[in-house]
């Protein structure tokens, strides 16, 4: 504040005499010139008409009036004579401000730079109303300037400058003083006020009447301040005893290495402490890729001999993750998965038996009128609990399945499954468009990928309509991309976000009328989860949908 005050005074003042200066330079400079004007009047009436009008006389002349210049002119405004030597005899002047006002009026003034001397100069032009000589001769209508030496405005503002740096500097000096002392007898009040603010504790009070209402304010602040403190105070002790008392881990971090909150299940799990970084997300490869990728998505790991589902989401810069013990529920799961692999087994041996009575009837044991049907109703049964049963071991397979992958030449595989597949597109009058690129390769295994072109080819026949398209597009590159598009029914946005979990079918009606158990998709999602393959749908309902896999590389 004090440097401010200090520019502002210096600036007004400095403003001020420089302001003052140029008015007084102006008003002197006006006064010098008028003197001057009437000190050239006097001059001219010292001239002697009896003189002769030629260069020794205007020497003279001009001896005379102290070395003012002198100059002779002849009526029409030629230089007779001139003091300032002889060489300017016979130039014309005529067209000089004062020669001009002569002219016109019988004299005149101007002040002016010489073009002839060089330096800036009072001129005074009057006309002789006596005749003169002139080589002689006398003459009528001649006229005589007179000039004297002047300085320029320029030149008194210049001649002033050095008392003006002194008055500046003395200016200065003044202004830091009264600056000192002003804002030292204003401010003290104020920085005494602040610092009992500052030290907290007592009340704040100040004598000046017009700093009360500002230490009012002040205590008015801080009693509200330390009501808000105890607020927050008590609640994030609250918010403490319930986060420790939950049996769910949480943790909210912006990256591993700065962690916001940490309960005590989680800080147990993880085995870190608050304030420390969680190296759980640095040393697992899989959650710290999901941590890069910021989506929500469960993983689930086993800590202490027990089951945790780890929940992460997303909210701009911050990360929420929610530690859930599902222990009994995977049991629950392993054991329904081992009860279904069990039972699905066990079925196997029914059904071939079935199948074989089935084929004996058809041949023509029974009386055909009866026999025909029926046979027909247990083969088409007994083919789709075969397939019901292929599909749920095959889905139960994949977990366990640890055989290495090997490079598949997926353009070759792709064809051969398409030809396969040709009676039924005959059979739905579905028109195949198939566009395969060449020599495309994918690390995997032939009956896994055979799997997935099976569903998805399948799933794009039974959904489509009579008489539709399917497009089958496989697209080469470092990471190809396998695409099945179908004219179909389309799916809803329901659909669209369950179409991938197991026994969910767009036919509610459960009928089997599709045709399908709702496993062939889960089985691609599980596939292509486990290889690391990007799988997405679009879809409208009512136009058709489109499946796409991208065979991304492995990550080392």
């Amino acid at each position: 504040m004090r440097k401010r005050f200090l520019l502002a005074s210096v600036l007004i003042t400095t403003l001020g005499i420089l302001l003052f200066t140029v008015l007084m330079t102006n008003v002197f400079y006006g006064n010098t010139e008028n003197e001057a004007n009437r000190q050239l009047k006097i001059y001219s009436n010292f001239f002697d008409a009896e003189q002769p009008f030629d260069e020794a006389s205007a020497s003279a002349f001009s001896e005379r009036l102290n070395g003012a210049r002198v100059t002779y002119l002849d009526p029409l405004g030629n230089i007779l004579a001139d003091s300032a030597g002889e060489a300017l005899a016979g130039e014309s002047r005529e067209d000089r401000p004062e020669v001009i006002a002569a002219f016109a009026e019988g004299e005149g003034y101007s002040s002016r730079k010489s073009a002839t001397l060089g330096q800036s100069m009072f001129y005074y032009c009057v006309r002789l109303d006596e005749p003169v000589s002139v080589g002689g001769t006398p003459t009528e209508g001649c006229y005589l300037r007179i000039g004297i030496a002047a300085s320029s405005e320029a030149g008194v503002f210049l001649e002033t400058l050095p008392s003006l740096i002194f008055f500046l500097l003395l200016d200065i000096l003044c202004c830091l003083i009264f600056a000192w002392i002003a804002t030292s007898a204003l401010l003290r009040p104020v920085e005494d006020l602040t610092k009992s603010f500052a030290m907290g504790g007592a009340p704040v009070r100040s004598k000046y009447p017009e700093l009360q209402p500002l230490a009012k304010m002040m205590n008015d602040m801080t009693d509200e301040i330390g009501e808000k403190v105890a607020r927050v105070k008590e609640d994030r002790r609250l918010e403490a005893l319930i986060l420790d008392s939950m049996e769910h881990g949480i943790v909210i971090f912006r990256t591993p290495y700065d962690v916001i909150l940490l309960n005590k299940t989680a800080s147990r799990l993880l085995g870190c402490e608050p304030n420390e970084p969680v190296n759980y997300f640095i040393e697992d490869s899989e959650i710290a890729a999901i941590i890069a990728a910021g989506e929500a998505v469960s993983v689930t790991r086993r800590i202490d001999g027990r089951d945790y589902s780890l929940r992460f989401t997303f909210q701009e810069n911050t990360r929420v993750l929610l530690i859930t013990d599902v222990t009994e529920a995977m049991a629950a799961a392993r054991s329904k998965n081992d009860f279904i692999a069990n039972v699905t087994h066990e079925m196997n041996t029914p059904l071939t038996n079935i199948r074989g009575f089935a084929e004996l009837i058809e041949s023509g044991s029974l009386p055909p009128e009866r026999v025909t049907s029926a046979a027909h109703t247990i083969i088409k049964q007994s083919d789709r609990l075969a397939n019901l049963i292929r599909s749920i071991i095959n889905f139960s397979a994949i977990d366990s399945d640890e055989l290495p992958d090997y490079e598949v030449d997926l353009s070759e595989l792709l064809r051969e499954t398409l030809a396969s597949f040709e009676p039924k597109f005959s059979k739905k009058n579905i028109a195949l468009t198939a566009e395969i690129a060449d020599g495309v390769k994918v690390q995997s295994r032939r009956e896994r990928l055979v799997e997935i072109v099976n569903n998805l080819v399948s799933n794009g026949i039974r959904y489509n309509k009579e008489g539709g398209t399917l497009t089958v597009r496989l697209e080469g590159g470092d990471a190809p991309r396998l695409t099945v598009a179908d004219m179909g029914v389309g799916l809803s946005e329901e659909d669209k976000t369950r179409i991938f979990d197991r026994f969910y079918t767009v036919d509610k009606s459960h009928g089997g009328t599709g045709g399908g158990f709702g496993l062939g998709l889960a089985i691609v999602k599980k596939l292509c989860k486990r290889a690391g393959w990007k799988l997405s749908v679009e879809s409208e309902l009512g136009k058709g949908t489109t499946f796409s896999i991208e065979f991304c590389p492995k990550q080392a």
